[in-house]
C-alpha cells in the first residue's frame, strides 16, 4: 500500500514559501504536478500515489496564492512568475530532468518551464485542460465563479451548494467534508482559500490575450 505523502515547504521566487505533498519513489525520476487555477495541490492526491507506486518520486505543489502557499506581498501572479517557480523547484530538487504534469494554470506554467532557460531539466510535459490556445469563453466562465463569493460562506453547506451550482451534472458527495481543503476561515466566514489579487491580475492577463487572439 502506498503511503501518504509527506507535507514540505519549498522556496520559489523571491523567496516565498510554497506548500508541496511529496511521496518518495524509486528510480523513475521526478513528477512535478501543477494545479489549475483555483485548485490546490490536493486535487493530485490519486495522481501522486500511483505514480509513486510506480517508481517516480512525486511532487505537488500549491502555486503562489493558492492552497497553504504563501500570498504574494507585491500581489505577483503573472504566469511568467508561476513558471519561474517552478524552475525554482527543479533547480533545488536537482533530481536531473523531470516530467511536468500541469493542469490549467498549472499547465500553462510548465510548458513556459518547458520552453524556456532551464529547459533542460524538463523531459517530458504533460498538458491537462488546457491547451497553447485556450477558449475566452470557458475561462470566463471559470472567473465568474471564482469570483461569485467575495464575502464568503456563512458555513461548509453553503459553500458546498454553490459547487452544485457550478457543476450541476456532477454527483454531490455524501459529505461536503473534503471541501475544508479549498477553504480557509477568515472574520467568522469561510472564503475560498486563494488570494484574491490573484483574480485581480490575471484578469488583466486574461484580457490581454483575447486582445492578442482576435488581433491574429
Amino acid at each position: 500500500m502506498t503511503r501518504s505523502p509527506d507535507r514540505r515547504d519549498l522556496t520559489g521566487v523571491g523567496g516565498l514559501r510554497l506548500a508541496a505533498d511529496h511521496w518518495p519513489g524509486g528510480d523513475r525520476g521526478l513528477v512535478l504536478l501543477s494545479h489549475g487555477g483555483g485548485q490546490t495541490r490536493h486535487a493530485w492526491g490519486e495522481t501522486g500515489a500511483m505514480l509513486a507506486a510506480q517508481g517516480h518520486e512525486v511532487l505537488s505543489i500549491d502555486l503562489r496564492g493558492h492552497g497553504d502557499s504563501a500570498w504574494d506581498p507585491g500581489h505577483d501572479y503573472h504566469i511568467e512568475t508561476f513558471s519561474a517557480d517552478l524552475c525554482e523547484v527543479l533547480r533545488a530538487a536537482d533530481a536531473g530532468p523531470a516530467i511536468l504534469i500541469g493542469a490549467s494554470l498549472g499547465g500553462i506554467a510548465s510548458l513556459l518551464a518547458a520552453g524556456g532557460e532551464q529547459a533542460w531539466r524538463v523531459r517530458a510535459l504533460v498538458l491537462v485542460d488546457i491547451t497553447p490556445r485556450p477558449q475566452l469563453d470557458g475561462i470566463a466562465r471559470i472567473r465568474a465563479f471564482m469570483n461569485s463569493a467575495p464575502d464568503g460562506f456563512a458555513d461548509l453547506d453553503e459553500a458546498a451548494e454553490a459547487v452544485a451550482a457550478y457543476l450541476p451534472g456532477r454527483r454531490r458527495p455524501r459529505s461536503s467534508a473534503g471541501l475544508m481543503k479549498n477553504l480557509r476561515e477568515r472574520d467568522g466566514r469561510l472564503h475560498w482559500h486563494w488570494d484574491p489579487q490573484f483574480l485581480a491580475v490575471t484578469s488583466h492577463q486574461h484580457e490581454a490575450s483575447g486582445a492578442l487572439q482576435e488581433a491574429v
